[in-house]
């Protein structure tokens, strides 16, 4: 499946634009030219008045032509500079100084209009730069590879491998240039091919104090996956370079996908000094700061972005997440409304408006924001794929089919697409279809190992576990550096109910990748296998790796929980929803667990359940919550057209049932909701492991009332 891709457009630049400063003739405005000692204006002003005396020997006259345009391109008026470095050559034209400065001036116009996040001018730059006919092979092969990861990110994939190809033989040493190609080929679900650019990336040799070098091969490692290695190559390009803002951009990336965002946010502090005006910068801490909780500050920063630059769609699209986070969905159409006004002929612009739509129950709305994206942009996939999503989320199973079919005609070597469509198949109960459906994504590309991955989720969910180890072992062989592969082989065990065989490859998940943080599965496991104390320990561990990934607190405050510490559980609970405000059960468990102290607020649960669809699972559990529906009525909203859907929904509307009726000392009864839970064998799913532990609990001489080991209410 294709690797979440960071919305920040990975751009390069070749050096830093320290342009050569030819020394001549001693004169007062001749000496401020070379060697300024006022401002960067004022040197402009002193060489202006030495070209125009007349004074000027040949030489002096070229060399203050170079010196005033590296001026002018120090204060990023790109034009003026190329203009004198044209001045320059046209009196010398083999000076060497004249045609390097005057590639690099070519490059930085595109490079600032590239991450400018206006797409449409970044193209335009980078253009002009490449017609120019004036850039050197090693400079034109990064305004290609710029030029081409902008028709990438805006869907143009045949003008966008085109120029990344172009930027790989204008410089076959450029290892940026093969790594963009290679996320191209990623993100199109060509995985054997994006490896093979990874490589190629990798093997390029570094050059010796060339903190480029470094910065690229960064990029390929990041790629590739292997962060530790990527954090080396970057922490030396700083060292060289400790001026450049995209080492700290890039150590920011691999420190936020590790959620680690106070470090995330002080290197992009560190990026903002060099460059404080960035409205790119300010929109990427904004998410960092909106990763750990902080609505306050990242609202600061999406502000301070849109000040600096209103006419990005980028930056009205990030801020209404916020307000979408915070339960506010008519604030979060107003600014997708600007973004669409703004960037009207992207998709993407409409199935992000959708979104809050679907917030406020406006299936209507929703689906022809989905239509619309699809007008906009017939001809590509994710328009298409996106309203697949859609027409499943309502039910309508078939039109999703139809949707995936489009999708696999308009881009048909993209095998992610054939995956998405088996999936499609299985929860329409077409299993033999299905399974055959991942197989033809198998086989589209044999070595990517995620499809075996996805292939073996779905015969584990089938209850073919042979076939699914089979899956997983051989996404193992293909990939055995990768934790994850380990990690999805040890979640067979959990679905086979022996959670305990699962920790063998747990453990060999880290020894294989030390990128890869297991001790949220390790937990998990343990506290399927009723080892409260080991799971909490090392969910413990886990929030200390990772402490702003709210599955870590959701999974030790289920564990506290079925200890009995439901202040503990509550706490766990509230700090998980800081890091996902969106994840509608742990609303619920929250609130359970607050009604054990018989401190749930009604007036609480309506505000929470804001935020949730309220015509989709589980909204309906807020409802019963608020005793808008009987318990017969929150389990029956469970069911679904999707008989696999369905089960997934059902073990959580037994588990909730069984809980209420815990809560009202009907104990009989929820022992009933338990063992229905249980039937729908789901054992790795939470709400599966907790109706084991209340079995095991409320027996049939059980204890009928809430357990606790802390009277305090949470």
């Amino acid at each position: 499946m294709r690797a979440e891709v960071s919305r920040t457009c990975v751009l390069l630049i070749a050096g830093c634009l320290t342009s050569s400063l030819v020394w001549a003739q001693s004169s007062t405005d001749l000496d401020e030219c070379y060697k300024p000692s006022g401002t960067i204006d004022q040197a402009i002003e002193a060489c202006t008045r030495a070209i125009n005396s007349g004074q000027l020997s040949q030489p002096n006259l070229v060399n203050s032509y170079i010196n005033r345009g590296a001026k002018w391109s120090g204060k990023r008026e790109y034009d003026r500079a190329i203009a004198d470095y044209d001045k320059a050559l046209g009196i010398d034209p083999q000076n060497a100084v004249a045609h390097g400065n005057r590639s690099r001036s070519w490059l930085r116009m595109c490079y600032a209009a590239a991450s400018s996040g206006d797409p449409d001018l970044g193209i335009r730059q980078c253009t002009r730069a490449i017609d120019s006919d004036q850039m050197e092979s090693e400079f034109l092969s990064v305004a290609y590879a710029n030029r081409g990861t902008i028709w990438r990110n805006k869907g143009e994939f045949e003008h966008a491998l085109s120029d990344l190809n172009a930027a790989v033989r204008a410089n076959q040493n450029n290892a940026q240039a093969y790594t963009n190609r290679g996320n191209y080929y990623r993100l199109r679900g060509q995985e054997t091919e994006a490896t093979a650019d990874f490589d190629r990336a990798i093997a390029v040799p570094i050059k010796a104090d060339n903190a480029t070098s470094y910065l690229d091969r960064a990029r390929a490692y990041v790629a590739k996956g292997d962060l530790n290695a990527a954090l080396a190559d970057l922490n030396e390009s700083g060292r060289i370079d400790s001026k450049n803002p995209e080492v700290y951009v890039a150590r920011a990336e691999i420190y936020s996908s590790r959620s680690d965002y106070e470090h995330a946010i002080a290197d992009l502090d560190g990026a903002l000094r060099l460059t404080p005006s960035n409205a790119r910068l300010l929109r990427q801490r904004g998410g960092a700061y909106l990763s750990t909780g902080n609505f306050e500050h990242a609202l600061t920063d999406y502000d301070a972005s849109i000040s600096v630059q209103g006419d990005v769609p980028d930056g009205y699209a990030e801020r209404a997440w916020i307000h979408r986070l915070q339960g506010d969905q008519d604030q979060a159409i107003v600014d997708y409304n600007q973004a669409i006004r703004l960037d009207p002929k992207r998709g993407v612009r409409y199935t992000e408006r959708a979104s809050a739509y679907l917030a406020k129950g406006d299936w209507t709305a929703a689906l022809n924001d989905y239509d619309r994206a699809i007008q906009v942009e017939p001809d590509r996939g994710a328009n298409h794929s996106g309203r697949a999503w859609m027409r499943e989320y309502t039910g309508d199973y078939a039109g999703a089919l139809a949707d995936r079919d489009d999708t696999i005609r308009l881009e048909p070597r993209d095998a992610d697409w054939r995956v998405y469509r088996a999936q499609t198949l299985l929860y329409m109960g077409r299993t033999d279809e299905g399974l055959a459906g991942f197989a033809d994504a198998i086989q589209l590309d044999p070595r990517a190992a995620d499809h075996y991955q996805s292939r073996g989720y779905a015969l584990a969910r089938l209850g073919r576990f042979d076939e699914a180890l089979a899956d997983f072992d051989r996404a193992i062989q293909l990939q055995p550096g990768q934790g994850k592969y380990y990690a999805s082989r040890a979640e067979v065990f959990l679905y086979q109910g022996d959670p305990l065989a699962a920790l063998p490859d747990i453990g060999r998940a880290h020894t294989h990748d030390p990128n890869y943080e297991s001790g949220d599965d390790l937990a998990r496991a343990e506290l399927a296998g009723g080892k409260l104390d080991e799971a909490i320990r090392d969910f413990s561990s886990y929030i200390a790796a990772r402490p702003a990934a709210a599955s870590g607190f959701y999974g030790r405050g289920f564990a506290r929980w079925m200890k009995g510490d439901l202040a503990g559980a509550a706490d766990d609970f509230r700090r998980s929803l800081v890091f996902n405000s969106l994840n509608a059960e742990t609303e619920i468990w929250l609130n359970l667990v607050r009604t054990r102290y018989g401190q749930g607020s009604r007036a609480d649960t309506v505000k929470v359940s804001r935020r949730f669809d309220p015509k989709k699972w589980p909204s309906p559990v807020f409802r019963f919550i608020r005793g808008e529906i009987t318990v017969d009525q929150m389990v029956a909203s469970a069911a679904d057209r999707s008989s696999l859907k369905a089960g997934e929904q059902e073990v959580q509307a037994y588990f909730f049932a069984g809980e209420h009726y815990l809560a009202t000392n009907r104990t009989a009864d929820a022992r009933a909701m338990f063992r229905e839970v249980l039937k729908r064998k789901l054992p790795s799913y939470y709400s599966s492991i907790g109706a084991s532990a209340e079995l095991k609990t409320h027996g049939p001489e059980g204890d009928t009332s809430a357990k606790s080991t802390n009277p305090k209410a949470p």
